[in-house]
């Protein structure tokens, strides 16, 4: 137990006067993955993207709360990275996939030694949110989602409970409760102990202190039961060879935004899977919910069919998602004994002790990728007094490929669906066009969290 109390300069680096990021490898795994994957295929690692960030959360005013000279600061802080470390390449070259091969080509790694973020553009959208945009080729502009995401989100925290003049104790008060919530989840963790996790938390954590405080908590606490962190830097710190991994929606976002032929389009997302799936043998993972799960099984190819290891719930409730995926590998005659399985959107410890409950013995392995809630679980920790401030929490803060450049210059918006229609993105004749390509029963439309 601390005999001291928690201040602003334990948990934010800001409040030193530092970077919250630092380090290249304060990311997630799965970044990493898809640059070694697109540095390897010439069609698409010089796509021109552009990339904007947008604040879901409708109670949650950015620019009102975070000094755009702060923002400014942190994003140049963490640009003026000039590369990663050959300490930090060890490392990356240390780490394997199933069939113990190494994760990464060595073309990748030497592609890190020498990179350097590109530039940003910031200004203040018509909700008072902090607008970010990064265009750059693809392979150049990959990495600064989850560091835009890392600063927006501290840079919050930090600067609103400056602005609601906070004393070191009401600020303690908000960093125990926060604490205390994370230590009823290691009880309800420990009631079901063959259920596993990973702390998936990067994007959106309070902090980079604050993620590491807790996935030293939960790995200390749940050495069986919490396996793995999906952040890289922190993987390395507690020595573990592999962080979770992944891939992203962009993987399927902009590969099929160059197309405006539907045959084409459908083609492209499942082409991208086989593709990974020969990229990383052992590391076959889908993620069906970019263009609705339900039409992505009913159509799947029947080699990817057979040969995928893993299946990711993003967006559907997986007490629907988890049943229509067992159903879809039975009428495949495919052993869901066979596939992992791994909700990864939303979760606490509450709701994933009632999945496991009723889900688990349906396939070979249901485990859990748990963020926010772990590394940011700050709702209703300290009260809103001043109706010119918006709630201290977390909120729903994205940072998505939101168009690409084609071979003949044009612009065209790229498309994101999700089972939760709600999270559609972008441009709204697109993704029109994109519902009626993909249209199948079975989505939602409900409030997005996170």
């Amino acid at each position: 137990m601390r005999n001291n109390l928690y201040t602003p300069t334990d948990i934010f680096a800001v409040a030193r006067n530092e970077a919250e990021v630092d380090n290249l490898l304060n990311t997630d795994i799965y970044k990493f993955m898809m640059l070694y994957f697109i540095l390897t295929k010439p069609e698409y690692k010089d796509i021109v993207v552009r990339w904007k960030m947008t604040v879901r959360s409708k109670d949650v005013k950015t620019a009102n709360v975070i000094p755009k000279e702060s923002l400014i600061e942190q994003l140049e802080f963490t640009k003026s990275i000039k590369w990663i470390s050959e300490a930090d390449a060890s490392y990356l070259r240390w780490m394997t996939r199933p069939d113990w091969q190494r994760l990464f080509r060595e073309e990748t790694i030497e592609f890190l030694k020498n990179f350097r973020l590109p530039e940003y553009k910031i200004w203040v959208d018509e909700t008072d949110n902090y607008e970010l945009e990064f265009t750059w080729p693809w392979s150049t502009s990959i990495l600064w989602e989850i560091y835009g995401l890392k600063i927006i989100n501290s840079l919050y925290l930090y600067h609103y409970t400056k602005k609601e003049k906070l004393t070191n104790v009401e600020f303690n008060q908000i960093i125990n409760e926060t604490l205390n919530r994370l230590y009823k989840d290691i009880w309800i963790f420990k009631e079901t102990p063959e259920l596993t996790f990973s702390e998936f938390g990067t994007r959106r954590s309070a902090s980079t202190d604050f993620q590491r405080m807790v996935f030293d908590i939960l790995s200390s606490s749940l050495p069986n039961q919490c396996l793995w962190t999906s952040n890289v830097m922190l993987s390395r710190e507690f020595w573990l060879a592999n962080p979770r991994w992944t891939n992203a929606h962009e993987l399927r976002m902009i590969p099929t935004a160059l197309y405006d032929d539907k045959e084409k389009i459908v083609d492209t997302m499942y082409d991208i899977d086989r593709q990974w799936a020969n990229h990383f043998p052992g590391l076959s993972i889908l993620l069906p919910d970019t263009y609705w799960s339900s039409f992505y099984f009913k159509n799947a190819p029947k080699d990817i069919i057979q040969n995928h290891n893993w299946c990711r719930f993003d967006s559907k409730d997986p007490l629907i998602a988890i049943p229509e995926y067992v159903d879809f590998l039975l009428q495949n005659n495919i052993d869901p004994k066979t596939k992992i399985s791994i909700p990864s959107d939303w979760l606490d410890a509450i709701n994933s002790r009632e999945i496991y409950k009723t889900q688990s013995q349906k396939l070979w392995k249901l485990t859990f990728w748990i963020g926010t809630n772990l590394t940011n679980n700050t709702k209703w920790t300290w009260p809103r007094k001043n109706e010119n401030l918006w709630p201290f929490w977390s909120f729903s803060v994205v940072v998505k490929p939101s168009e690409i450049q084609r071979p003949d210059w044009n612009w065209v918006s790229c498309v994101k669906l999700s089972d939760n229609f709600t999270k559609a993105t972008w441009e709204k004749n697109r993704v029109q066009f994109f519902k009626e390509i993909f249209w199948e029963s079975g989505v939602e439309k409900k409030e997005v969290f996170v």
